[in-house]
């Protein structure tokens, strides 16, 4: 027999099975709007996870690039091309994650940097935060991640 939810407009405790997350995560959706043209490059060499991370700045307005590998990345930056948020996997084809960071780093490029992986060990968040990304989040980019990391680069 199919549950039944009880009579009246009230859902009970047990139906708020997420605690007000998803409520939260909308508000957060609905609430940021950028007053500066932010740039982001998105380095990631699954197409699916890339176009989804284009896809989730590019609802707040975040113009995007994107790239599947370390060398074509580091090669974009060494030509000059400037962005506010690099968002880049640990693993890519060609050149890994955590070198081309250092890579991008020694070329002197500040920007915001967001390590993202499937990887979740500590042995990983080090390794990416020691190669000089400022911030490592474990797949999949979020709103609830990504929002206030737009707010500060945004300034507000």
């Amino acid at each position: 027999m199919a549950p039944t939810l009880p009579s009246g407009d009230q859902a009970s405790d047990q139906d708020n099975w997420d605690n007000g997350r998803l409520a939260h995560k909308r508000q957060l959706l609905t609430e940021i709007v950028l007053r500066n043209r932010l740039t982001a490059l998105v380095v990631d060499g699954d197409t699916t996870c890339r176009v989804l991370e284009q896809l989730l700045l590019r609802s707040y307005g975040v113009q995007t690039q994107g790239v599947d590998n370390g060398r074509d990345a580091v090669a974009l930056i060494a030509s000059g091309v400037k962005f506010n948020l690099i968002i880049i996997d640990m693993i890519l084809p060609v050149l890994n994650g955590l070198e081309a960071t250092r890579q991008i780093r020694d070329m002197g490029v500040h920007c915001k940097m967001l390590g993202v992986t499937a990887c979740s060990g500590e042995s990983e968040r080090q390794a990416f935060l020691a190669a000089g990304v400022d911030v490592f989040i474990e797949k999949p980019l979020d709103p609830e991640h990504l929002v206030p990391i737009l707010r500060e680069l945004d300034g507000q």
